[in-house]
């Protein structure tokens, strides 16, 4: 499909398609996925990631203690956060993505550092 018209709308954006023109249109392609090529990702500035980038990544506390795996991310209205399945336990841990709990982010090893208790 072809993009006609796309605007910021919060924090995410709100396109416009090619033979989308009233609500009975946009009610029919309720449900549908909207894929982008990864070739046409804007490249990030130092220290941003997509969030598709994280997803699998181990996340490991400042004793090496491996927490688990991202999952997957949500925003709180305050800031991100990973959702990581931890080893055995029913409910992902969250854990906020902001300094005072991530340490670092190294993705060409797959891996997040975090000060983050496993009891938590």
């Amino acid at each position: 499909m072809q993009i006609t018209a796309v605007r910021a709308q919060g924090a995410g954006l709100v396109a416009k398609w090619q033979g989308c023109e009233d609500p009975e249109a946009a009610q029919a392609m309720k449900g549908w996925r909207v894929a982008v090529s990864r070739g046409q990702f804007p490249r990030l500035p130092a220290g941003q990631f997509y969030w598709v980038d994280l997803i699998g990544a181990q996340v490991v506390n400042r004793s090496g203690l491996v927490l688990g795996t991202v999952q997957g991310l949500r925003n709180n209205g305050a800031h991100d956060l990973l959702e990581v399945e931890r080893h055995g336990a029913p409910i992902p841990a969250l854990i906020p993505m902001v300094a005072a709990y991530l340490d670092g982010i190294d993705l060409p090893e797959r891996r997040i550092r975090v000060d983050w208790d496993a009891a938590w």
